[in-house]
């Protein structure tokens, strides 16, 4: 089975990156299906009592998604995806692009979720993008027009990636690990490490 490296040290075979790519990325179902029987690697992978159930669904039920997390679930380390979504929503902000004020404003919503070391992300950066500042006279980033975004995001660089670099930093170094699981309250469960 062939491995896929996605970030650093953070690997994940084919198998993997479906599920990945179905969990995390909107991977459509007929995608998935057509790769499900093309691909002998799925039937390796899983037991073959779930490939088996697997193989059966209904890939056109309207509850096909949850069918299959059932089935998956017990093969999916969510910690890895986790952690494999919050690096590559902190590279995505490194780039300052058009789409940097919509991660700033995840990382803002993951904060208010229980990833509570995304603090300064979050508070300083994507609370301020989903509340803009007064001088835009707008209640929201979608209120604002291209280059108000522009001139919000660019305002943040270059002092904000001393942070973002700072949490990939603790990450990468498992001073933070995050679980992939939510407590009793639906907050991110993590790790810390001194």
């Amino acid at each position: 089975m062939e491995v896929i490296v996605t970030m650093k040290n953070l690997k994940l075979s084919n198998v993997e990156a479906k599920f990945y790519a179905l969990l995390y990325q909107d991977l459509s179902i007929k995608d998935l299906e057509e790769w499900v029987y093309t691909s002998g690697e799925l039937e390796s992978y899983l037991s073959a009592t779930d490939y088996f159930e697997f193989i059966s669904l209904d890939f056109n039920s309207k509850h096909i998604r949850s069918e299959l997390e059932k089935i998956i679930e017990k093969y999916v380390d969510y910690g890895k995806f986790e952690t494999l979504r919050m690096l590559d929503l902190l590279n995505k902000a490194l780039r300052s692009d058009e789409d940097t004020g919509l991660v700033l404003i995840t990382i803002y919503d993951l904060y208010c979720d229980g990833y509570y070391f995304l603090d300064k992300l979050g508070l300083e950066y994507g609370l301020t993008c989903l509340v803009p500042p007064n001088k835009y006279r707008v209640d929201s980033w979608e209120e604002l027009s291209e280059e108000e975004q522009k001139e919000l995001i660019d305002g943040f660089y270059p002092k904000i990636i001393a942070e973002i670099n700072r949490v990939i930093q603790l990450i990468e170094t498992k001073k933070i690990i995050l679980t992939g699981r939510k407590d009793e309250f639906d907050r991110w469960e993590y790790i810390i490490n001194s």
